[in-house]
């Protein structure tokens, strides 16, 4: 696993190199999706964002970009703008030499996010801007696998399986990153700190994030929603431990439009140079944490998060 762990962390680091928190954890997703490498026929990315985290998951490797080159609103980050959600006219340089699987279909509902992924075709052969808390626009039984790690964000549970289960073949795999029931509570700093008078400098790390957490189960209570919903258990792993989320809780959060403001004045060179930095840093820095959990055991109460593998039944 040593070897794919310092890719993927390499990777992602190239590409949050200034939140390096995110590539923490992002790590160990790819780490766990990898085994379930053929994704390629009819699939779906549900919620793919601006692309990159799955690319880099399935295999793909960019160069000579970071997703700090096309941001926008950076005078609103402290009240929550998505600095990402920004049209571009940056292309990417991309290898696919490795990639282990495409996907049919990407969507995601900022317009911004997937003029972005739109730049990973082929990986993406389809791309379609959707509010996933509606119907989706696919045939029933179209796709064998679909992938999503923002079930959680979605308003209603059931609705939303429902309506995932009927675009799946019969026994097609859907494959899910939620939380766990105490990930507001591994959440510190989003969730149990108070945000009001002399604690107001909390909302630099909040940002609004925790309204976007609807959904947050212990392993049978999830287990029991699907199985509501007509899919079966085939996988489950829990991750992301304390080590890793007092990382993220933190990070560079509250300075990051402070660091891509001065990233942004280097000049080409020096902004490579520093960028190269950073990465040998953070890669020292994070691959003895990846691999001690991946070494031990973790416990329901130990983990923030949840990788499901569903069968439709």
């Amino acid at each position: 696993m040593a070897g794919n762990m310092n890719s993927y962390l390499n990777q992602l680091l190239k590409i949050h190199w200034l939140r390096p928190e995110t590539a923490l954890w992002r790590s160990f997703d790819c780490l766990l999706m990898e085994k379930y490498g053929n994704l390629s026929g009819h699939s779906v990315d549900l919620g793919c964002g601006d692309g990159t985290m799955s690319f880099i998951m399935a295999g793909g490797v960019v160069d000579e970009y970071d997703v700090f080159m096309d941001v926008g609103e950076l005078q609103n980050y402290i009240t929550g703008a998505d600095i990402y959600n920004q049209n571009t006219n940056i292309q990417l340089k991309t290898d696919l030499t490795h990639l282990r699987h495409t996907f049919e279909w990407g969507v995601d509902h900022k317009d911004g996010l997937i003029d972005k992924a739109k730049r990973f075709a082929p990986f993406y052969r389809n791309n379609l801007v959707f509010d996933l808390n509606k119907k989706l626009p696919f045939e029933d039984g179209h796709f064998d696998a679909a992938f999503s790690n923002i079930l959680y964000w979605l308003d209603d549970m059931d609705n939303t399986l429902s309506e995932w289960r009927r675009v799946i073949k019969e026994q097609g795999k859907l494959f899910l990153f939620v939380p766990n029931a105490n990930f507001k509570e591994k959440a510190w700093l989003y969730y149990l700190a108070p945000h009001a008078g002399d604690r107001k400098y909390l909302n630099y790390f909040d940002r609004g994030y925790n309204a976007l957490i609807h959904h947050c189960y212990g392993t049978s209570q999830w287990e029991g929603i699907f199985q509501k919903n007509g899919f079966n258990v085939v996988d489950h792993h829990l991750y992301l431990t304390n080590p890793v989320m007092d990382i993220w809780n933190v990070g560079t959060r509250p300075i990051a439009p402070l660091l891509i403001n001065m990233a942004s004045m280097l000049p080409a060179e020096n902004r490579a140079g520093a960028k190269s930095e950073w990465i040998d840093y953070f890669t020292r820095f994070f691959a003895p944490i990846i691999e001690g959990e991946f070494e031990r055991k973790v416990s329901e109460n130990d983990a923030a998060f949840h990788f499901f593998v569903l069968e439709k039944k």
